[in-house]
Parts: C-alpha cells; sequence; structure tokens
C-alpha cells in the first residue's frame, strides 16, 4: 500500500467512525489544559474537529471557533444541532489544502497532524504561520515515536504505519525544528504518557504550544 491509498482509506475509516459516533462527548484532557490560555472573544480554528467536542468546549466560553473537518455529513449533523450554539462555525475542507481565511489568534490540532503525511504537515504549517497572527498561539497534540503503536501495522514512509487507517508518528526535536522553520517559537513541549488515556490504551503523545513570531 501506497501512502496515497493509506490516506483514501483512512477518509473512508473516518466517515464510517463518526457515523457512529455522532454525539460529542466531554472535551479531552487536551482541550481543558488549553483553555486557560484563551480568551474570550478571541478567533480559535480547530484542524480536524471530528464531532466537534473540543470546539464545543471552546464556544461555550466564548471563543469564536471556526472549525474544520473532511467527514461532511458528520458536520452536517453539527451544524444543525449545534444551529442555536453561539460562537461555534463549521466548515467541510481538507486542512492540508485551506484557502486563506480570516487570521485567528488561536490554532488548535489535537491528534490531526499524525493522520497527514508530511507533504501535509508542511502545508499545513505554512498555512498556519500565514493565517495565524503575529503572537498568537498553536496548540497541538500528537502521538510520539515512544507510543506503543509506533511499528505497529504495514509500515510507510517517515514513521507512519497503516493498520485500519493512517497514523504518521513524530519525533519531538524534528517537529520542533520544523515549526521554528515556518516562524513559530516553541513556548512548551511535552512527551509523555498520562495525558490522553482512553480505556486500556495510554499512548505516548507530545504536546507544543508554538507562537507565532
Amino acid at each position: 500500500m501506497n501512502t496515497d491509498t493509506a490516506k483514501v482509506n483512512s477518509s473512508t475509516f473516518w466517515e464510517a467512525y463518526y457515523a457512529k459516533h455522532r454525539e460529542p462527548a466531554n472535551c479531552s484532557m487536551f482541550a481543558a489544559f488549553v483553555s486557560p490560555f484563551l480568551k474570550e472573544g478571541k478567533r480559535l480554528l480547530e484542524f480536524g474537529c471530528g464531532n466537534a467536542r473540543d470546539s464545543i468546549y471552546f464556544a461555550q466560553q466564548g471563543v469564536n471557533v471556526l472549525a474544520i473537518d473532511q467527514c461532511s455529513n458528520e458536520l452536517d449533523f453539527l451544524t444543525d444541532k449545534f444551529k442555536d450554539l453561539d460562537h461555534l462555525n463549521f466548515k467541510s475542507g481538507d486542512m492540508t489544502n485551506l484557502p486563506e481565511l480570516e487570521a485567528s489568534d488561536y490554532l488548535y490540532s489535537r491528534f490531526t497532524i499524525h493522520a497527514i503525511d508530511r507533504s501535509g504537515e508542511q502545508r499545513l504549517l505554512q498555512w498556519a504561520s500565514n493565517n495565524l497572527k503575529s503572537n498568537g498561539l498553536f496548540f497541538i497534540e500528537v502521538r510520539s515515536i515512544k507510543d506503543t503503536l509506533f511499528g505497529k501495522g504495514e509500515a510507510l514512509a517517515d514513521n507512519a504505519f497503516f493498520t485500519d487507517h493512517y497514523r504518521r508518528f513524530i519525533t519531538l526535536k524534528d517537529f520542533e525544528h520544523r515549526l521554528e522553520s515556518n516562524g513559530f517559537d516553541i513556548l512548551y513541549s511535552l512527551e509523555s504518557n498520562g495525558l490522553a488515556p482512553y480505556k486500556d490504551d495510554d499512548p505516548i503523545v507530545i504536546r507544543v504550544i508554538a507562537q507565532k513570531k
């Protein structure tokens, strides 16, 4: 399997997944971690919102949220269900090929950058640099190469593997360098388990807060 085929299969996987998990649960631990950094009335864009549990949480705090995802059926459901929730808008799109949008104060990506290949990541980081306000914050959580899932499934390029969907595992220092090369300063980084447990899985993940220069 090549990377392009893996991405197509992953898109089908996530459409099917959210067809069965449409209702948002409580916000993630990462969203709770990020919340103190956010100010009411500011603009936040989420890359790959899924069922929007974190976007909804931020909007409920008075942050103006644009939630982007490729799962258009899920976004149609969410748009109707949360039509009366202020501060929340949805946009269907590929986060690696977004048009120019109104500049944001914050960008938020949880478990999405490891779902795209390196070329897609570079397009996203360039876009982020161009569409985040000066001194704006970029909040990122991704799976690390130290995670126990690393090496499981069919091996692809750039530390990626395909099981039932595509995952590309991230090396912290390399990722920090790529952020810096795209005009960001690293304010905070942590690589650990205990940050995103789910049922019996406690992955080793990377958290980064980067600031646009």
